[in-house]
């Protein structure tokens, strides 16, 4: 049980972020913010990882990994041509 505890506590985290990325480029200029961690696929490997491990925490893992679909999309709207315009990607 505590493995599963440890990753929910993980996807608390990684959902917090996703609502940063979320964010950024509503209100923001994504290219300045060019970390690894604000890239969404980070942050995918990330909840692919949890979602292998702790089978139960797989619904939540792809509401995550939709909006970070969804994140991916809208930084290629911003930029036709681009992949994911400001990440260092």
């Amino acid at each position: 049980m505590r493995a599963h505890d440890e990753a929910m506590l993980e996807l608390v985290h990684i959902r917090t972020m996703v609502l940063r990325l979320e964010h950024i480029i509503e209100h923001e200029n994504i290219g300045h913010h060019t970390t690894a961690v604000m890239s969404p696929d980070y942050w995918r490997a990330r909840v692919k990882a949890i979602a292998c491990g702790a089978p139960l925490l797989q619904p939540q893992a792809g509401t995550l990994l939709a909006r970070l679909d969804a994140i991916d999309a809208a930084l290629s709207n911003r930029c036709p041509g681009k992949d994911r315009p400001g990440l260092g990607t």
